[in-house]
């Protein structure tokens, strides 16, 4: 069974979404950051064909915060088997590798793990350097790095011991402690704008082929593996409300940015940076949620879907 929706609906969906709520004022801006307009909105809907439909802000670059998990992961599961990753990550239902430990663990440890499991190991620049040029190869531009923000994050992982209460609690980590943590806290500290992270996700949804590009970032049979721990996690502390009302897996930032994909769609990108308690766009997820349940579209639908693109 396919259902299919044409890019008119698509268009009219966004344009009702930004109008319903670009004027909600819910939430705060990250203490962490300068220099943020309160009033920016953009909504950007990007095809696996690349077809795009921007509304708003859509160049603004935000710090990427834990979306930036969706180009780790693509790493990953290039450099390990999907059972590697849950081993090494000690998700593993035997606790046979990487166990948990008894300690209430720092913030972002586990962002710090998944650096460190990036080869290679013991070589901090050509890190880096994988890590960028993947976002480079997703996204099909350069996203730029908030240096400020990159200092204050390292400045607070130090002052607050971070490399020491790893160490402490016994969470082990595959590379140097404070080269993983510096190296996890420059990538949450690049900048992307809305245009940029949908096309990321529509080079995920396009099984790795950058839609504009056409450079082949991964091999195929990654994506559904970074969609399905998408849906897993979630964003942030909502990961079992989220996919039931949205019905599309989903990354946040804590600058205001959410990213979220449908497997051989489309990537639909959205920013304000207002987030609530649990450091999620007010507006981004009303935004996604609205496009999605306009559209009564889901991941989890039966129906396979198809947007005719067609004049």
């Amino acid at each position: 069974m396919e259902r299919i929706i044409k890019l008119s609906e698509l268009e009219q969906a966004v344009d009702h979404a930004y109008e319903q709520f670009k004027s909600l004022n819910e939430g705060e801006i990250d203490s962490r950051l300068d220099d943020v307009d309160p009033k920016a909105f953009g909504i950007t809907v990007t095809l696996a064909d690349g077809t795009t439909i921007n509304k708003g802000d859509t160049k603004v670059q935000a710090p990427l915060g834990a979306i930036v998990k969706i180009p780790v992961a693509s790493i990953l599961l290039s450099q390990n088997a999907p059972q590697e990753i849950v081993k090494k990550s000690g998700q593993c239902a035997c606790q046979c590798s990487a166990a948990k430990p008894a300690e209430k663990l720092p913030k972002g440890h586990k962002g710090i793990r998944a650096v460190s499991m990036i080869q290679p190991q013991g070589d901090p620049d050509s890190k880096w350097n994988f890590i960028e040029n993947q976002m480079i190869n997703l996204m099909g531009s350069a996203p730029l790095l908030d240096r400020k923000l990159y200092e204050g994050l390292n400045k607070a992982a130090a002052e607050a011991g971070v490399e020491d209460s790893l160490a402490k609690a016994g969470y082990f980590l595959y590379d140097n402690g404070e080269v993983s943590i510096d190296l996890y806290n420059r990538a949450r500290s690049m900048k992307a704008s809305t245009e940029q992270l949908a096309m990321m996700g529509a080079t995920i949804a396009a099984d790795g082929v950058n839609p504009a590009t056409k450079q082949i970032c991964y091999d195929g049979s990654i994506s559904e593996r970074i969609v399905g721990m998408m849906a897993a996690k979630g964003p942030h502390k909502m990961s079992a409300p989220w996919a039931m009302l949205a019905g599309l897996p989903a990354k946040s930032s804590f600058a205001g940015s959410m990213l979220g994909i449908y497997p051989g769609v489309m990537a639909i990108a959205a920013y304000a940076p207002a987030v609530n308690a649990k450091g999620i766009s007010v507006k981004a997820a009303h935004a996604i949620m609205s496009i999605m349940n306009e559209l009564q579209i889901s991941v989890f639908q039966s129906a396979s879907l198809k947007i005719d693109t067609t004049k």
